[in-house]
């Protein structure tokens, strides 16, 4: 076989084509050229087969496109993370065979997880946390307007001696519309001056609760207090980074019962806008930050998974992780196959997966299987 790889330069594209000549195949690579350089190259008649590897999936269906077009006999393998991207592709060239690079690398990386997880399936997790800053202040408000009102209620029967139904009647009235209890006028001095201070301090957290609602609602909601986005207080997956890899990687995992709380550093990614549908709670942030670790529960988290498409940042995410709570589970998402192995021999720093290897060798293997009827066992 002699296999024409198109894409981006290094990354999926350089993995696939070493992994073919390891495999007895031939490839060549072709990165950054224009249509009509492009389309010389195809039209050579020594090809048997075409790969297009990128991260750009806009780019991808454009090389497909134009190689369905010149080389339509040729078999065509392509690399793609968006869904609907691969349904339209699919539709123009049904011929097409389509590696969903996300999901291929959201299973292994889910597979990781659950090693490291001692009981993955029990289902048993218990808390709540809260990692929103409005819904944080809603319930600090909300906690401070209820005692509020309880020590009103105490005071007013104590002083006033009403009963409790009175006692709470009248003392809600005064909380809510700063309204006078009857007969306070007559009351002790000590009832009146803790009133005003109970009163003052009622206006002031009505205050925070209504601005941290607003501010709740005109945003989008990522996490909640009840139901599928509650953020749980431990023994959850904290994965840092929620582009296709990420949201399909808490897919992959919510399938097999495990929670999940998301950290992405972009409230209006493509992938977040899709968390509420999924059930999945995510909070805005940097994964590299320890504050932002220790409020996502990093000390009571299972795992940690750093999946961003940056190697390095996810390198810096599982250092920050580690330095936090020195025995967390830490797995990583790395493409770059240099930084993968220095990872491994040098920090010693958690799971690795390297995704571009991952894809290559599904990608040769079948590759081979298609231009020779056997998939490939490793050996030429």
């Amino acid at each position: 076989m002699k296999v024409l790889v198109l894409g981006d330069p290094g990354g999926v594209g350089e993995a696939l084509a070493l992994r073919l000549r390891q495999l007895g195949g031939e490839a060549d690579t072709v990165t950054g050229a224009q249509d009509a350089e492009l389309a010389a190259t195809l039209a050579e008649p020594k090809w048997t087969a075409i790969a297009v590897v990128t991260h750009d999936d806009a780019l991808a269906l454009r090389l497909t496109l134009l190689g369905a077009h010149l080389r339509p006999e040729l078999p065509l393998w392509v690399t793609l993370f968006d869904r609907t991207i691969a349904h339209q592709l699919r539709q123009i060239v049904p011929s097409v065979n389509i590696v969903a690079t996300a999901e291929v690398a959201a299973r292994e990386l889910a597979r990781h997880c659950t090693a490291l997880i001692e009981h993955p399936r029990t289902g048993i997790f218990t808390g709540v946390r809260i990692v929103d800053d409005s819904l944080r202040l809603m319930v600090i408000a909300g906690f401070g307007l209820f005692a509020a009102l309880v020590l009103q209620t105490a005071i007013t029967m104590i002083a006033l001696h009403d009963g409790l139904a009175d006692a709470l009647y009248f003392s809600t009235r005064l909380l809510a519309t700063v309204m006078d209890v009857p007969r306070s006028g007559s009351a002790a001095t000590w009832f009146k001056l803790v009133s005003v201070v109970v009163t003052v301090i009622s206006v002031v957290l009505v205050a925070v609760f209504t601005a941290a609602l607003v501010r709740r609602l005109s945003r989008p909601r990522l996490t909640a207090l009840f139901g599928r986005r509650r953020a749980v207080a431990r023994g959850h997956v904290l994965l840092v980074g929620f582009g296709q890899i990420g949201f399909r990687l808490a897919q992959e995992l919510q399938y097999q019962h495990i929670p999940v709380i998301a950290l992405d550093s972009d409230a209006e990614a493509p992938c977040v806008r899709l968390a509420r549908r999924a059930g999945v709670p995510v909070a805005i942030g940097r994964g590299d930050d320890r504050e932002m670790l220790e409020l996502l529960g990093v000390r009571g988290c299972a795992l940690v998974a750093a999946v961003t498409s940056d190697d390095l940042a996810n390198v810096a995410i599982g250092l920050a992780a580690s330095d936090v709570r020195a025995d967390i589970p830490v797995v990583l998402r790395l493409g770059d196959g240099n930084v993968a192995a220095e990872t491994q021999s040098l920090l010693h720093l958690g799971h690795v997966c390297d995704v571009h290897d991952l894809v290559a060798r599904m990608l040769a293997d079948a590759l081979l299987a298609d231009g020779t009827g056997v998939v490939a066992d490793g050996s030429s």
